[in-house]
C-alpha cells in the first residue's frame, strides 16, 4: 500500500510534464515534388500559418539530402546527408550559428525496438532522442540525460487526400536549434510513408 502515493506522485509528474506550454508553434506544410530525384520538403510557417519562416528540400540520389533554407530562400541555415531513406538511418548535419558566425556538426541515427523506433541525434555534446509508435504520425523528442521534452509533433487529419500533408510541430526548449527538430520530422515522415519505421 505504500507504493500507490508514489505511483500516484510519478503519474501527476508525468502529466506535468506533458501539460507544458510550448515555447513556439511551426505548421510544416509539405511541398510538392518536381521531379522524381526530390523527395517531399516542407514550407515552415508561424503557428497561425500566415508568415513563411523556413523552406526545407529534399532529394534522393546515392545519398540522400536536405537543405533548410532562411524564408527568403537564399540563405543556407542547415543541411543533413546519408541515408535514411533504406534500411538504416545513418545521418550526419551541420547547422549554421549565426552569434558565432560558425557551422556545428551532428550526425543522426536509428534504434528499432518492438512497438517503436528512436532516433538518436548527437549535437555539440548534447544527445537527443526522438521516438514514435510504429506507423504513427505523431511523436516526441526528448533529452536523452534529462528525459526533458524538447519537443513533439502530430499530423493534422486531412478531409481530402490530395490536400498537402501538414504537421504540428510545438517545441518547448531551446537546447538544440530548431533545425534539428525539423530535420527528425524530415527523416521520420519519409520512412513513415515508405513503410520502412
Amino acid at each position: 500500500m505504500k507504493i500507490i502515493p508514489y505511483l500516484l506522485l510519478f503519474i501527476l509528474l508525468v502529466k506535468y510534464i506533458e501539460s507544458k506550454r510550448a515555447d513556439r508553434t511551426y505548421v510544416l506544410v509539405e511541398n510538392a515534388r518536381s521531379n522524381r530525384l526530390e523527395l517531399n520538403g516542407y514550407t515552415i510557417f508561424d503557428s497561425k500559418e500566415k508568415r513563411s519562416l523556413y523552406r526545407l528540400t529534399a532529394s534522393i540520389s546515392d545519398i540522400d539530402s536536405a537543405i533548410l533554407f532562411d524564408d527568403s530562400g537564399n540563405n543556407i541555415i542547415a543541411n543533413l546527408e546519408g541515408v535514411w531513406i533504406g534500411g538504416k538511418v545513418n545521418a550526419t548535419f551541420s547547422i549554421y550559428d549565426s552569434k558565432l558566425n560558425k557551422w556545428t556538426d551532428g550526425n543522426i541515427r536509428r534504434t528499432a525496438h518492438w512497438f517503436s523506433v528512436d532516433y538518436t541525434v548527437e549535437y555539440n555534446n548534447e544527445q537527443v532522442i526522438a521516438n514514435r509508435k510504429k506507423n504513427a504520425s505523431k511523436g516526441k523528442i526528448y533529452h536523452k540525460k534529462k528525459n526533458e521534452l524538447l519537443a513533439k509533433f502530430h499530423v493534422r487529419s486531412q478531409w481530402v487526400s490530395e490536400t498537402p500533408r501538414k504537421y504540428n510541430l510545438e517545441i518547448y526548449s531551446n537546447k538544440v536549434p530548431d533545425a534539428i527538430h525539423f530535420f527528425l520530422l524530415l527523416i521520420m515522415d519519409h520512412r513513415l510513408r515508405g513503410n520502412s519505421s
